[in-house]
């Protein structure tokens, strides 16, 4: 963090702000075992001396549990155990997020913001959460678009987000293509159904779901790894 003080002021922030002034929010995702902590501690000390606030989040929240924050700056993850956490909270934040070995002290810091899709899960139930990699529901539900171009009574539905929407692929009898949509997808769950986030399965619950695309996620990258479209110096 002490580098990226030093390497963003002055600049003009990119669209998704790494501008770290006076006053503003760092937040540290974490576990509790030691390296955490020493992090935890040495994040602490700096943003204090620079002004600023540290958002302590521990532990690491769930799908469908991250906390509301606002003025958040910037998201560090301790350990890849909780990188998925952190990048759901930075991409809810609108916030560009550190994961661990993003930064090498010993490198001069020439740095990227790397833009990657993302989508919105809003919950019947008010709450929301975001989809960094691929969603998928196994089990009796109703899917369709406000336009009317994707509609199905399936047994399983896939989802995951691309640049400026998502794929969706529903299952019933046989599967239908595999569809890029633009527009908000409303999924109608009767009951609860297994669903895989990310890697992670558990429950989703009963009830009106809505999926569609979020703001990009913007993780911070070493400006020698390789150009992608879209990349931010």
């Amino acid at each position: 963090m002490r580098m990226l003080l030093a390497a963003t002021a002055g600049r003009r922030p990119h669209p998704a702000p790494l501008a770290i002034a006076r006053g503003g929010v760092i937040a540290l995702v974490r576990e509790t075992d030691t390296t955490s902590l020493e992090i935890q501690h040495g994040l602490r000390a700096l943003a204090d001396h620079a002004g600023l606030r540290l958002l302590d989040i521990t532990p690491a929240p769930a799908f469908g549990r991250t906390p509301k924050a606002g003025r958040v700056k910037l998201v560090i993850a301790t350990t890849p155990a909780v990188s998925l956490s952190a990048q759901r909270c930075a991409a809810a934040w609108n916030a560009p997020v550190v994961l661990p070995g993003a930064i090498d002290p010993d490198e001069s810091l020439r740095l990227l913001l790397r833009p990657e899709p993302a989508l919105t899960v809003a919950f019947g139930d008010g709450r929301t959460c975001t989809v960094l990699q691929a969603a998928h529901f196994a089990g009796h539900l109703h899917c369709s678009t406000a336009s009317g171009t994707f509609a199905h009574e399936a047994r399983a539905l896939a989802v995951s987000p691309i640049p400026g929407g998502m794929l969706a692929c529903a299952v019933s009898e046989k599967a239908s293509p595999i569809r890029p949509l633009r527009e908000p997808l409303t999924v109608r769950l009767s009951t609860p159904v297994l669903s895989t986030v990310d890697g992670i399965t558990e429950l989703f619950p009963a009830g009106t779901h809505r999926i569609g695309p979020a703001r990009p996620l913007y993780r911070i990258v070493f400006h020698n790894a390789a150009l992608k479209s879209g990349d931010l110096e």
